[in-house]
């Protein structure tokens, strides 16, 4: 299939590029999903712990939400599942916050059962992260880049 899209390069030519494509189009996609991750965990760390938590957890969502637009904008992401997580952290935000729990015991078996049916949804959209990453990166093969001039058309002649 690949002989059909580019006829032009021979057999080995192709298999050395199409190895370092594979290795760059791998090492983006874990810088990707290493930012994202880091977006959640860093304003987590630099936000002192003894500030209060009605200034400390917006404060954290604030951060997170301005370093994972960061993370959306420079990898070209979907929105709504990279943010899914932050609006999970919101949700059980607000299920920790109900006053009609009786006691502890029964306010952390609400919050379990809130992450356990947020959960698949978390997951969904890591996987529509990755499939995204790689839908991008798919397209920037084949597309060039802005700024980028083409090729001359003889320089395919060359192999």
């Amino acid at each position: 299939m690949t002989r059909f899209a580019r006829p032009s390069l021979s057999k080995l030519c192709y298999r050395r590029s199409d190895k370092s494509i594979n290795l760059v189009q791998n090492i983006l996609k874990l810088v990707a999903l290493w930012s994202i991750l880091a977006a959640y965990t860093t304003p987590f760390f630099i936000i002192p712990h003894t500030v209060h938590p009605l200034l400390g957890w917006p404060l954290y969502l604030l951060g997170v939400f301005a370093l994972c637009s960061v993370a959306i904008n420079a990898f070209l992401l979907p929105m709504l599942p990279v943010m899914m997580p932050w609006l999970g952290i919101i949700g059980a935000l607000m299920v920790m916050a109900l006053p009609w729990y009786s006691d502890g015991v029964v306010r952390a078996l609400c919050v379990f059962g809130y992450a356990f049916c947020a959960a698949p949804f978390v997951w969904a959209s890591m996987t529509r992260i990755v499939a995204g990453l790689h839908q991008s990166l798919e397209r920037e093969g084949f597309l060039p880049r802005i700024g980028e001039s083409s090729p001359p058309s003889w320089f395919n002649k060359l192999y």
